[in-house]
């Protein structure tokens, strides 16, 4: 499958996706679902790093992106960040459709991570807004 589910972590806190090969909507679709399964289940933050090395499906990626969005956002108190990781010819397409889909559909950007090019800087980010959550938690 190319989209394919990973833990990144023995503690199941970060969902890593590793896209490779030729994609399909329907499969970034049950992908999603996977995805929106364990948020449903989960008492605790995940965050979400999709690992693509390949470009996005064939079609207007718009009305999948917003779905997807609309469903992951249902859960707010447990979704974390969402980043892309991937080379910069990549990312910079998928940052561009994202940007304009956010606007139009006026979609929460919250959970919304930089785009980065290692798996390095997208953990380094995690870490980062974690520290953050700490920060506000103790002084909310």
């Amino acid at each position: 499958m190319p989209f394919e589910f990973n833990w990144h972590d023995p503690e199941h806190t970060i969902i890593r996706v590793d896209t490779f090969g030729e994609t399909t909507w329907d499969e970034f679709t049950k992908t999603v679902d996977r995805i929106v399964d364990e948020l449903s289940k989960t008492d605790h933050r995940l965050d979400l790093v999709f690992n693509n090395q390949t470009s996005i499906p064939k079609g207007n990626p718009l009305p999948h992106i917003r779905a997807a969005n609309r469903r992951m956002s249902a859960y707010d108190d447990r979704f974390g960040l969402l980043i892309t990781v991937g080379p910069r010819s990549i990312s910079s397409v998928i940052k561009v459709m994202v940007d304009i889909m956010m606007r139009v559909y006026k979609l929460e950007r919250t959970h919304l991570g930089r785009d980065v090019i290692t798996m390095e800087e997208a953990l380094h980010q995690i870490a980062k807004s974690r520290a953050k959550d700490k920060t506000a938690a103790k002084t909310g």
